[in-house]
């Protein structure tokens, strides 16, 4: 199903397609969905890592400077 399903949506303001767009997102986020073993696995390796200070860290300065770099 895409917005293509829906024509009369695609005339709507585009507030009004932003507040139909919230509800949805909220309405979704209400549902609970299963996690996978392996997702769970993935994040508590990522999390083991970074506590055993494995993981390269930056400051917020560092990260705002790295973000400027790139633009």
């Amino acid at each position: 199903m895409t917005l293509a399903d829906f024509p009369q949506l695609k005339r709507l303001p585009a507030r009004q397609r932003l507040k139909l767009a919230e509800q949805l997102w909220d309405s979704a986020a209400k549902d609970t969905l299963p996690v996978p073993a392996s997702h769970k696995q993935l994040i508590q390796a990522r999390r083991r890592a970074y506590e055993e200070g494995q993981v390269p860290t930056l400051t917020m300065v560092e990260l705002k400077k790295s973000i400027r770099r790139r633009k």
